[in-house]
């Protein structure tokens, strides 16, 4: 049938009709979504942030659905892993009890080595959080190092358990004063992690830290062992001297390592300093957090309080480095930490086409260094002298006369002149002549004057120590002049302790008129220092040392201390830090003992 043109005109009408309605029907009903819009407020809208590894800070933990029909590998894998080359430190911060940071170390990846399946891993922490104010002082928790070569293992799924945090398929280890080492044999991948642990609201803030691997050796490093690297010389009450071992025992590096810029940083903190718990044995943690430091680039933390420079000073005439901290507190305690610091910034790229990573390019953090100043106003520091080159100890000064820079400059002054006088001594002994008419087969003028000029400075120079301490080493002297201040000691004390006549003034009359210290402690000279002067030099000068067991002996100089705990006696370049094998400078006096007559001290 035929429609009539009204008639097709309402059809056409109705059919738009229905099909606007069914349009609107299926885009405005929610019955066809296939899941429910999350509420902003939900704790689970914030799992869906995905964390952004490049960026400095990890502001919230990442996304990671649990579906029952997917495996753990598949898991793992989908979180962000950053991968680690050879000696490229990396750092980043993690919040505490955030998922962990992955990396991962590709098979290969390391480079050529003596072991191709050896890999060495090691981490810092630079930061962690602090204590909020008002809340009772404690340390964080330490930071956890995971390590797998499992070909499926991924990023680690952290569990608490009684005994910490663990992670199936890895092995796991807790940082030690924020430094980690893990090695590991491997021909496949592997993946390392880093987790923050979860802390208490009494803390704020976050952690951070560095890592690395390496085909040769951990690139963080704690020296254990070995004994001290850094020796604490001496101190006075505002400053102290610390140096380092010889850098060198090859005469033919000399000039190559005085070259160089110094090797070492310094770090010092009190006793009683809490900002580095936790990461004493991280080169990071004390670059960041150390309260005073040393290094070459000068920003350290007040870094004017330490003045360091490569010397020559000290025993053998090999390369140390010095360092002389100034501005700190009397009768306190502190530790100096030395650092070799990294020569490889953190998070560089590589360089195309640029050089390798250089040789030992990693941090080293050496054992800490213990030492403390004294209440004696009247002992200072000295060193840097130019004639007496190899005194670096407290001497008797006045503040009210000279600087240490200056008090040095009029000791060395002093012993200069004296020395001179021996020089014309010599000038009578047959020094250039044939080996058969010399004095000695054995030793030359040389050797003479060399034992002579350290005999010299040390019994010009004396080693001075705090009147009020109780040293069974030291001897007092001068208890019959006014301390710098003007203040005497006490009629009665001054009396009795006058009664023995080598309390009464110093050993030379130069320090009492010239510098007037006031009364003082002196750690007498070593024995064997005037043995030596003895032993090189001809008998027709006359000098002579008095003997063990006379008075002379007794108030002019001291023996050395079997065990070597403390500075017995006064020997140039003798640290108070004990440092073993300092016997190897004692000679041998059972010989020397055979050549001695009766004592006469000579004082010069």
């Amino acid at each position: 049938m035929q429609l009539s043109p009204l008639q097709s005109r309402l059809v056409a009408s109705l059919t738009a009709t229905f099909c606007v309605v069914a349009l609107y029907l299926l885009l405005s009903s929610p019955k066809g979504a296939l899941a429910a819009e999350l509420p902003r407020d939900s704790s689970s809208w914030m799992d869906l942030t995905i964390p952004d590894t490049d960026r400095t800070e990890l502001q919230t933990s990442s996304y990671e659905p649990i579906f029952s029909f997917f495996t753990r590998s598949i898991l793992g894998r989908a979180q962000d892993v950053t991968p680690l080359e050879n000696n490229r430190p990396l750092g980043l911060n993690v919040g505490p009890g955030s998922q962990p940071v992955c990396y991962l170390v590709k098979k290969g990846s390391l480079g050529a080595s003596r072991d191709p399946r050896k890999i060495y891993i090691s981490a810092n922490t630079c930061l962690q959080p602090t204590i909020k104010a008002g809340k009772k002082a404690m340390s964080p928790g330490q930071l956890t190092l995971f390590v797998s070569n499992n070909t499926d293992a991924g990023c680690p799924q952290i569990t608490s358990t009684g005994n910490g945090v663990e992670a199936k398929g890895f092995t796991s280890k807790v940082f030690t004063e924020g430094a980690v080492t893990f090695s590991i044999n491997s021909t496949n991948d592997v993946y390392v992690a880093i987790y923050a642990p979860k802390l208490s609201d009494d803390f704020e803030g976050t952690y951070n830290f560095e890592i690395a691997a390496s085909n040769t050796t951990y690139f963080h490093r704690y020296e254990a062992s070995g004994g001290a690297e850094l020796l604490w010389m001496d101190s006075d009450s505002t400053s102290a001297l610390l140096v380092t071992r010889n850098l060198t025992d090859d005469v033919s590096n000399l000039r190559r390592v005085m070259s160089e810029d110094p090797p070492y940083q310094l770090y010092v903190s009190g006793k009683d300093t809490t900002s580095l718990d936790g990461m004493r044995r991280s080169a990071c943690g004390f670059q960041k957090n150390a309260l005073i430091g040393a290094n070459n680039q000068g920003n350290a933390k007040n870094n004017a309080m330490v003045k360091t420079a490569m010397t020559l000073r000290g025993p053998g005439g090999l390369p140390k480095q010095q360092f002389y901290v100034v501005g700190l507190n009397a009768t306190s305690a502190y530790s100096g930490v030395l650092v070799k610091p990294a020569n490889v910034t953190v998070n560089s790229k590589r360089q195309v086409g640029g050089s390798d990573v250089p040789t030992n390019p990693g941090s080293i953090v050496f054992q800490a260094t213990s030492f403390q100043t004294n209440a004696a106003p009247n002992c200072k520091v000295v060193t840097d002298l130019e004639f007496c080159d190899e005194i670096q100890y407290a001497v008797p000064g006045n503040d009210g006369k000279y600087n240490n820079t200056e008090l040095a400059k009029a000791y060395d002054n002093y012993a200069k002149s004296m020395y001179d006088n021996f020089l014309k001594v010599m000038m009578q002994v047959q020094c250039e002549t044939d080996r058969t008419s010399r004095y000695s087969l054995a030793r030359t003028c040389d050797d003479c004057k060399n034992a002579y000029k350290r005999w010299l400075c040390t019994v010009s120079i004396p080693r001075c120590e705090d009147f009020q301490g109780e040293s069974r080493f030291s001897v007092i002297r001068n208890v019959g002049q006014p301390f710098p201040n003007g203040t005497m000691l006490p009629v009665d004390i001054q009396t009795n302790l006058a009664l023995v006549p080598s309390q009464n003034a110093s050993r030379n009359a130069f320090i009492d008129t010239d510098i007037q210290p006031g009364p003082y402690r002196e750690i007498m000279p070593c024995e064997d220092i005037c043995y030596q002067v003895v032993q090189s030099c001809p008998s027709k000068i006359g000098f002579k040392c008095p003997q063990e067991g006379m008075y002379a002996f007794n108030v002019s100089y001291g023996k050395r201390d079997n065990d070597n705990s403390t500075v017995s006696c006064n020997y140039p370049g003798e640290a108070r830090t004990p440092v073993n094998g300092a016997a190897a400078f004692i000679p041998n006096l059972m010989f020397l003992a055979g050549v001695l007559s009766s004592g006469l001290l000579l004082l010069g």
